[in-house]
């Protein structure tokens, strides 16, 4: 009995050190797979983001690129414009020096010229002050696509620097669950084995307690018996000796009355003998 409750005790020992291991490792593989999930999301996230940003990066350096193909060309047109209203005013120059020393017919040639060649300075001049705002909104536009290439290319370059990072913990904790799990499973299994041990180990320790109470149940039940006999029997053992004690009570009683009545009847006789001798005492006198 004492080695089946030490046995019983040993194996619950065990099965709570295997069931605190595997709670243990539980946790551990928990917190890994939490982590393993954290940095498989991250490096998809990462992958959308990055991706975001490339095609924003792309879509900012085509406009961009469209911009500075469109200063330059208006670079180009300034310049031709300018060229032509260099071209003209030398024209103008010369329709002056011919007005100044001509006739009068070609004096009124030149007068028409001039305001011809003045109506397309104009013009020029106009077309030149019109490309000049136009660069100049364009290269504000250039600055700021600039300023946002920029931005896109140091934020590209934060995801790409941020990609080994969130690598190294998807492999670091891929490697903690393959050797985790297996150790789990196994804890899992050791409990289970554990368990059913400690209840085959349980039914026999209850078995032998039941027979071991009903072992001690007969012995009470035989001490009772027992006791009962022993006051049966002393019962009968004072009911004899009060019995006893009765008729020895009874034959004294008896013994008394006889004596009494034989030293009644011998002190009759005394008495009467003694009246016999009165009487014949007096008739003798």
């Amino acid at each position: 009995m004492t080695s089946l409750v030490a046995i019983a005790k040993s194996y619950k020992t065990k099965k709570a050190e295997v069931t605190k291991l595997r709670r243990k490792g539980q946790n551990k593989l928990k917190e890994v797979l939490s982590q393993k999930r954290r940095s498989s999301s991250g490096l998809a996230s990462l992958e959308r983001k990055k991706e975001a940003t490339a095609r924003q990066r792309d879509h900012v350096i085509q406009l961009l690129t469209q911009s500075l193909a469109q200063r330059e060309s208006l670079s180009r047109l300034k310049a031709a414009a300018e060229e032509r209203l260099r071209q003209e005013q030398d024209a103008k120059d010369q329709s002056k020096q011919q007005s100044e020393y001509g006739g009068p017919e070609e004096k009124a040639a030149s007068v028409e010229r001039l305001k011809l060649i003045d109506d397309k300075i104009s013009e020029l001049r106009a077309q030149i002050r019109e490309r000049e705002s136009a660069e100049a909104r364009l290269v504000s536009t250039i600055e700021n696509y600039e300023k946002e290439k920029a931005q896109l290319d140091k934020k590209l370059r934060k995801q790409i620097h941020e990609k080994p990072s969130l690598v190294e913990q998807l492999r670091t904790s891929t490697k903690a669950e393959a050797t985790l799990r297996p150790r789990v499973q196994s804890l899992v299994k050791r409990e289970a084995q554990a368990g059913k041990t400690l209840v085959v180990m349980q039914r026999k320790l209850a078995l032998v307690q039941k027979r071991i109470a009903q072992l001690a149940a007969k012995r009470r039940k035989a001490k009772r018996k027992a006791k009962r006999k022993v006051r049966k029997a002393k019962r009968k053992i004072a009911k004899r000796r009060i019995k006893t004690r009765i008729r020895k009570a009874a034959k004294r009683k008896r013994a008394i009355k006889r004596k009494a009545k034989t030293r009644t009847r011998k002190l009759r006789k005394r008495v009467r003998k003694a009246r016999r001798k009165k009487s014949k005492s007096r008739r003798r006198k």
